[in-house]
Order: C-alpha cells, then structure tokens, then sequence
C-alpha cells in the first residue's frame, strides 16, 4: 500500500464527504442565486449524482474495484420482507398526510392543494394524481444522495459509534448539505426546523439500512417516497415556502416513530436481528 492510499484510507470519511460537496454545492449555488451563473436544468436535476461519483472514486481508491462492485450491488439487494417495502414506500408519505390532516383539525381549515410544488412542475391546471407514480420513479433514477449518505458515509461512521450516533452525524451533515437551497432569494423556510427534521429522518433511514442488510434500492425509495409526498401535499418545501405549522407536527410524528424504533431496535444497531452495516 503506498502512503497515497494509506492516507485517504485513514482519512476516507471527511475526503469523501468534501468531494459529496464539491461535485454537488457549485450547481446548487448556481441555480440558488448565489453565484453569478446558472447551468443547465438537465444537470441540475442530475445534481445527486455527484454523491455517485464521489463514492464509487473514493471507494475505487482507498479499497479497490471489488469494494465498489459491492457497493453498487447493494442497488441489487431487494430480497428484504414486503414489510421493508411498505415501510420504505408509505411511512413517510403516511406521516406528511397526517400532519396536513392533524394541522387541518386544529386551525379548521380545508387543505388546499393550489399551492403545493408540483404545480410549479407540472403546471396549475395539471391532474396531480396522474403524475405522482412518474415523479416518485424520476426522483429515484436522478437521486444519487443514497449512495453517498447510506452507502458510503453511514457504514464508515457505524464501524466507530452506534447507529444512534452514527444516524445523529450523519443527519448534520446530510441537513447542512441542503443550506444553498434556503439561500436562494425569496425563501423564507426555516432551516433549523429543516435540520431537526432531517436528522430526525436519519435514524429512520440507518434502521430501514440496517435491517435490510444495507439495501440501497430500499433507502433510495424511502428517499424518493419522502420527497414525493413533499412535492405533492401542501408541507413545507425547501423551495415553495412552508406551511410552519404542518412542519412542526410532521416533525413530532416523525420523532415519535423515531423514539418508537430507538426503543423497540436499540441504539446499538437499530435492529434487533440484523448486524448493523459497517465499512470493514
């Protein structure tokens, strides 16, 4: 091994994550105001795709074509139990509907779908319902944040701390990545409400991880389910503004179940019959 590999071997974690943001914040800040230009929308959709880059460099480098065959082949692990499929397709969306259906209650006021981000994709007049299945099977094809925050970060930090601790560093990082998009002018969402959400979200995801033996094609639907529901109820949104309310109660459902899992799982491995999923 030369000193060139032994040195991002050891510091494999934080190289890794700088080069997540340097392929990734440059496009962001572009088209979020910040930086005197803006690149084309075909890239900016495809911006997750810096994580797939990052990853499987980084892994080529420090442990070798082998390990990053295997990690790609986690896309190919879907013999999990239908309940992990379920869980991955329906937890999150399930939660958001209850939290606009809960805030609904409480201010007695009907939901109103006319404002929410889809129509800002697909027009005001277009049939949401129809374009839902297509959105969630987009986001998951142009997404590639779960090989970057599963794949390659979660199981490096799992090799150190629990996955309780692991998911709450992780989260950070993960939420912090998000920021040039709350710098874009005319938004007025909260960030550090976005944060606590996030990182919330972390554990639910490391315990959907680890139970299905690091299953990326898992992760990346539960992923792609979150922001769907996201795109297409009238909750708080990175770029259309936020309903603060509907946040704040999708929060606490989401703390609960988290709690819930911490509980029911354990802090050690989410997981009581599953190892949690390390980097060797």
């Amino acid at each position: 091994m030369t000193q060139t590999t032994g040195f991002l071997r050891r510091h494999s974690l934080v190289l890794g994550i700088i080069l997540m943001y340097l392929l990734t914040w440059p496009v962001d800040l572009a088209n979020s105001g910040v930086l005197p230009f803006r690149v084309p929308f075909a890239l900016y959709v495809t911006l997750g795709y810096g994580f797939v880059f990052a990853s499987l460099i980084m892994t080529w480098l420090t442990l070798g074509k082998a390990a990053v065959i295997g990690l790609l082949k986690r896309f190919l692990i879907w013999r999990v139990g239908v309940k992990w499929f379920l869980l991955a397709l329906f937890l999150f969306p399930v939660l958001q509907v209850s939290a606009v259906l809960i805030n609904a209650a409480f201010t007695r006021t009907p939901v109103d779908f006319g404002a929410v981000f889809a129509h800002k994709i697909f027009g005001a007049s277009a049939a949401l319902p129809l374009f839902v299945l297509p959105f969630l099977l987009f986001d998951a094809i142009t997404n590639g944040e779960e090989i970057g925050w599963r794949g390659y970060v979660l199981p490096r930090l799992q090799a150190k701390h629990s996955a309780l601790v692991s998911s709450l560093i992780v989260g950070a990082i993960w939420g912090f990545w998000h920021l040039p998009k709350y710098l874009a002018p005319g938004n007025t969402s909260p960030f550090g409400w976005f944060m606590v959400k996030v990182t919330v979200e972390a554990i639910l995801y490391t315990w959907l991880y680890n139970n299905t033996k690091g299953s990326l094609l898992l992760t990346t639907l539960f992923h792609a389910a979150g922001n769907t529901g996201g795109a297409f109820l009238p909750i708080a949104s990175t770029i259309a503004g936020t309903n603060l309310n509907t946040l704040l109660i999708q929060i606490a459902l989401e703390l609960l179940v988290a709690v819930a899992v911490t509980v029911s799982a354990g802090s050690a491995a989410l997981s009581r019959t599953e190892r949690k999923q390390v980097q060797e």
